[in-house]
């Protein structure tokens, strides 16, 4: 069962389960993005999202009495999308109202928004079903899934496999990887994301140039609770088919940190999303294994833990970063440390990669039965916990130092190039005998590094070290 489960995490239909799960943590994440850039981050995300879904599911399955069965069918995933969507946009203008109007505190604003959306559901769910856990007894709808044309899967190679993974998607799938091309050349391709990237990085230089600061920051919470409310739909007629109590399980608390953790672009909040797919997904794969259920089921916590030091350190990387940029002046080289940071957070996933692998290899030894016996289950355990300790230790010194990536680069590189080629040859070797998959794995790993501002670090930046011990 054990290998059963390895080759189906290395396929087509995980790959497609991935897109699937990424799907609610993507849509929020785009609006938190949107939000972010405006300086007024959207805290009420889950109760939105949650809001958006139970109006989905209500609205879709009472247009069949309301308009007839067949007229139901075809017109009520639509007439849900339209008002759950229109549920969300209404929280985040009440949001945008009292934060922005009434003065009132941003956080706790968002935070009563997401008890209200918790407890508001609950307590009307149970006036139209009598049940406080979900909505069962209702013949809810399910948005349209989109079929690709047959011709795709008859072009050579790469056809059946693109085929297997896109096809029969959900439409809010589509929209949400399209999405992050939108939200792309709105914030910079068209004024008004340029006003709103203005307004989130210094509101009174762009309030002095005629910007209306109060009205960007409108827009931009109404925005963000626009794709929470598609994030909604999608849990509750896509991902499912009903409502449940808190079905969003904190995907709208993990959408505050995947722009973050995305370097603060939509194709970056794209990857992070992806990262906190890939592991809702593993956890569900495994979660077939004779194992404890808890093991599964955490997964995708351990990654959101994580997910938030990582944010929290980024956070502190990039006030570092802007403080040299104020003390030195001209002689602050803005490529260089761009490209310090980019490595940093490849640091920090890889970092994220250990911490499960610790935790992967401690379930391996708590329940060997689940993985194929203990003659094969604790050498793996052993293997897995201590490489994964190993790279934890190594990593950790360019995690909680910026300044180490600077100094000392050829380490730094050595222990990225390593890591990820780790990863890379365990993958690889299910299509590779071992020696080929380690060498194709270093060569993409060190390809990888240097693409991302290895090749910058290599030619050395122009700050100096005064500049960087002033910043310290």
């Amino acid at each position: 069962m054990f290998e059963n489960v390895i080759d189906g995490i290395f396929s087509a239909v995980f790959l497609a389960a991935i897109l699937r799960v990424t799907t609610p943590i993507l849509l929020p994440s785009l609006g938190a993005l949107i939000s972010e850039k405006a300086g007024v981050l959207n805290i009420g995300l889950e109760g939105m999202m949650l809001s958006s879904a139970f109006t989905g599911v209500v609205v879709s399955a009472y247009s069949q009495d309301w308009f007839g069965y067949e007229a139901g069918v075809s017109v009520g995933p639509w007439l849900g999308l339209l008002l759950g969507v229109c549920v969300s946009l209404l929280l985040s203008f009440v949001l945008a109202l009292f934060h922005l109007d009434l003065k009132g505190d941003l956080f706790l604003s968002g935070i009563a928004l997401n008890i209200f959306g918790s407890s508001a559901t609950v307590a009307i769910m149970f006036e139209l079903t009598g049940d406080r856990g979900n909505t069962s007894t209702l013949a809810s709808l399910q948005m349209p899934f989109i079929r690709l044309p047959e011709f795709i899967n008859q072009i050579p190679l790469i056809g059946p496999f693109f085929f297997d993974v896109f096809d029969n998607q959900s439409v809010m799938t589509w929209i949400a990887f399209i999405g992050v091309f939108v939200v792309s050349f709105f914030l910079y391709r068209m004024p008004f994301g340029m006003h709103l990237r203005a307004v989130g990085e210094n509101p009174e230089a762009a309030a002095s140039v005629g910007i209306n600061v109060k009205r960007i920051r409108y827009y931009a919470l109404l925005i963000s609770g626009f794709f929470a409310g598609l994030g909604g739909i999608h849990m509750g007629m896509g991902y499912l088919q009903l409502f449940q109590r808190d079905m969003t399980a904190g995907r709208g608390f993990i959408a505050l940190v995947t722009p973050s953790l995305g370097g603060g672009t939509p194709a970056g909040t794209m990857v992070a999303s992806l990262v906190f797919g890939f592991f809702d997904a593993l956890g569900i794969r495994i979660g077939s294994l004779e194992i404890p259920s808890q093991l599964p089921q955490s997964i995708p916590y351990f990654a959101t833990v994580l997910a938030l030091v990582i944010y929290a350190l980024q956070r502190r990387i990039s006030q570092r970063v802007s403080e040299m940029r104020t003390a030195s002046g001209a002689a602050f080289d803005a490529a260089f440390w761009s490209s310090i940071q980019r490595i940093s957070i490849l640091h920090m996933l890889l970092m994220m990669f250990a911490v499960i692998g610790v935790v992967t290899g401690g379930a391996i030894l708590s329940a060997p039965n689940g993985f194929g016996g203990a003659e094969t289950a604790v050498p793996a355990g052993l293997v897995i916990g201590a490489a994964s300790i190993a790279l934890f230790v190594v990593g950790l010194p360019f995690v909680t130092d910026i300044f180490r990536i600077q100094e000392r680069w050829q380490a730094s590189a050595a222990v990225t190039i390593v890591s990820l080629g780790i990863y890379l040859t365990l993958f690889l070797a299910l299509f590779f005998t071992p020696l080929p998959a380690l060498v194709i794995a270093l060569a993409a790993s060190a390809l990888v590094w240097y693409m991302i501002g290895g090749r910058v670090l290599m030619r050395g930046g122009r700050i100096t070290t005064e500049s960087t011990e002033k910043s310290k």
